[in-house]
């Protein structure tokens, strides 16, 4: 039960604590994956030789990652002991990575772009 001043600090379940979790790794490790899809060719081939379409499979691997690690986390319990302030701070600076990560990301990308279309 809550009291009545609100001193009582918030508490995350197993399940939440370690999708939280779960989610915050899986978004930096999406933003390194398409990095290194861009980077390293052979990669991104084997990637589209498994589904087609490279993005299919990241998109796979992805979910595979966030559902394996939220359920290790919540089995093992290890994210309960992270505070949910600290694991909402966790997840926005993944966010935040990965939103740098994306931006950095498209920049290179884009001056790539207009330099094989100059040299054309």
């Amino acid at each position: 039960m809550e009291s009545a001043n609100g001193s009582e600090r918030p508490k995350l379940t197993a399940a939440t604590s370690g999708f939280v979790l779960a989610a915050a790794i899986a978004v930096l490790l999406n933003t390194g994956l398409a990095w290194a899809k861009d980077a390293y060719v052979p990669l991104k081939s084997f990637m589209k030789s498994l589904t087609v379409q490279d993005w299919t499979t990241h998109g796979l691997a992805d979910l595979l990652l966030f559902v394996g690690l939220g359920l290790l986390f919540m089995k093992t319990r290890a994210a309960e002991r992270i505070g949910p302030n600290r694991l909402l701070g966790i997840l926005v600076g993944a966010a935040g990575i990965a939103a740098a990560g994306y931006s950095q990301r498209s920049a290179v990308m884009g001056s790539t772009l207009a330099a094989r279309r100059a040299g054309r």
